[in-house]
């Protein structure tokens, strides 16, 4: 079964069962990933087909989802038997460093240091040379963080391997 995820640099291999293209009548297998890059993998001829990737094949694949068809090919024949999606992680052995942080726990921080920094001075808008800068009301950054606490809070739950987190009360 092919992978869902993968982290560039990482070895992977994983078989595929085609009985009605067999290499034994002159088929071959071919994986073609199309995302940030395009990738295209044979398969190792037999029954069931292989396919093996060192870590050096994928230690250069950019980051991010990639769509995938397995293809049986034979001459000028050619059916798609299956196709799915990888997510690719960075290799973090060559990547820059950064902020791991999603999107929703990033903005969340950025939205509560705006509100501690709103306390001391209150002021919706001012204006300098001319130049007029406007303030997020107070309301609506309220509303923001509570958006993104929720989503904050799905990421947490979708996350836990078996639905929604269990509360154990010790007494």
């Amino acid at each position: 079964m092919e992978p869902t995820t993968l982290h560039a640099g990482d070895s992977v291999a994983w078989s595929r069962d085609v009985p009605e293209c067999p290499a034994s009548d002159g088929w071959a297998l071919q994986y073609v990933f199309s995302g940030p890059d395009r990738h295209s993998v044979a398969a190792i001829a037999a029954a069931p087909y292989r396919v093996e990737l060192t870590a050096a094949a994928t230690a250069t694949w950019a980051p991010g989802l990639y769509r995938w068809v397995a293809l049986a090919l034979k001459g000028d024949q050619r059916l798609t038997v299956a196709n799915g999606r990888l997510q690719v992680d960075p290799n973090l052995v060559t990547a820059e460093p950064g902020d791991a942080r999603s999107h929703a726990l990033r903005m969340l921080a950025l939205i509560e240091a705006a509100l501690e920094k709103r306390i001391p001075k209150d002021q919706q808008s001012y204006e300098i040379d001319g130049q007029r800068l406007d303030r997020i009301p107070i309301e609506r950054l309220n509303a923001l963080r509570l958006q993104y606490r929720r989503e904050v809070q799905r990421e947490r739950n979708r996350r836990w391997p078996f639905g929604r987190p269990v509360k154990f009360i010790l007494g």
